[in-house]
């Protein structure tokens, strides 16, 4: 596979966060009216907003975040860093793209909950009109935080599931927060009829994942530790279930720590459905055209497989029948 083809080709992406995917020089245009000094240097920059390729743990991956939250107190910042999250888009040709945030980590300067979720509805749909990505966002409860907050999320995601909020997720620290915890949440989530996707099985525990499915999840984040726990996999089968797989974030959260411990030949094998996302395209440092080409040289995927996997994310898309019927044509015909 040729990297020029592969960022062409048009592509779908499921599963990205909006924090940890602004550009450096983008965040420098945010800070600066705040008056929030950033490094003058660019490397010093990157250095803060770039994971290391071997953290020791997802604590100091999640340490990035940091300062680009800090930064993304203000309606005019957050417009600003979906917009931009666009622009990547169109460079490597995703047609559709999921954008996924949590509302209350920008409350620090008092913006209300409408606020924000409005200010980023309008960023996604400036870069949509200006270059034709069509593009939703989910928004996540964080699971540290008070259970009546994060139903106020779930509401808060009804409120505007005709304005571009498309579903809901629980993002955070899942070891100490397994997907029972929230019961009574996702139940809610449920019976408002809000789609979900939940982080689950990124940290070691495969039965996270079939919890989350029990739960109501249709789609999974990451997934990878049911790799442990084989008798789930007809559950993931069974039930349609999508794994959003995010490869270059895998490795550096250490959720595998070598190759051959990645189960994505074990998932495709199994029958179980994956797509493939950035997760964070500045923590990580990369582009959905570089995590196609690691699939490539890791397990030599072809076109056609780089095909079925976004005809998987078109079919897991929180979006209508008709809008998916679009986007399968478009697929197929290009490739």
């Amino acid at each position: 596979m040729k990297r020029e083809h592969v960022k062409k080709l048009p592509k779908i992406e499921l599963h990205c966060h909006l924090d940890g995917s602004i550009r450096p020089e983008t965040l420098r245009k945010i800070a600066e009216p705040q008056g929030i000094v950033l490094p003058a240097d660019d490397v010093q920059l990157k250095n803060l907003l770039v994971a290391p390729i071997d953290c020791q743990n997802l604590n100091q991956y999640l340490e990035r975040f940091d300062l680009v939250l800090s930064c993304l107190q203000t309606e005019t910042a957050l417009k600003a860093a979906a917009f931009d999250i666009i622009s990547q888009a169109a460079e490597e040709n995703i047609r559709y793209i999921e954008v996924r945030f949590a509302p209350s980590l920008h409350t620090q300067k008092g913006l209300s909950l409408p606020k924000i979720v409005t200010a980023v509805l309008a960023g996604l749909t400036c870069g949509q009109e200006k270059f034709g990505v069509k593009s939703n966002a989910l928004l996540c409860g964080m699971r540290h935080e008070e259970i009546s907050d994060i139903e106020k999320i779930v509401h808060l995601a009804k409120e505007f599931q005709t304005a571009g909020i498309v579903g809901f997720d629980l993002a955070g620290n899942e070891l100490d927060f397994p997907p029972y915890t929230f019961e009574e949440t996702l139940g809610l989530v449920n019976q408002l009829n809000m789609p979900l996707t939940l982080h689950a099985g990124e940290c070691g525990c495969g039965k996270n994942v079939a919890d989350a499915i029990h739960l109501g999840a249709k789609r999974i984040g990451h997934g990878i530790a049911v790799k442990d726990t084989p008798e789930y996999f007809s559950l993931l089968k069974d039930n349609n279930i999508l794994i959003e797989m995010c490869p270059t974030s895998n490795f550096q959260t250490k959720t595998v720590t070598k190759l051959a411990d990645y189960p994505f030949k074990t998932f495709l094998d199994a029958g179980i459905k994956v797509c493939i996302n950035t997760d964070n395209r500045t923590v990580s440092n990369t582009s959905l055209t570089d995590e196609y080409m690691k699939l490539y040289e890791w397990y030599g995927i072809t076109y056609a497989d780089m095909e079925q996997f976004n005809h998987n994310a078109v079919n897991g898309a929180f979006i209508s029948e008709k809008e998916k019927q679009l986007l399968h044509e478009y697929l197929t015909t290009n490739y």
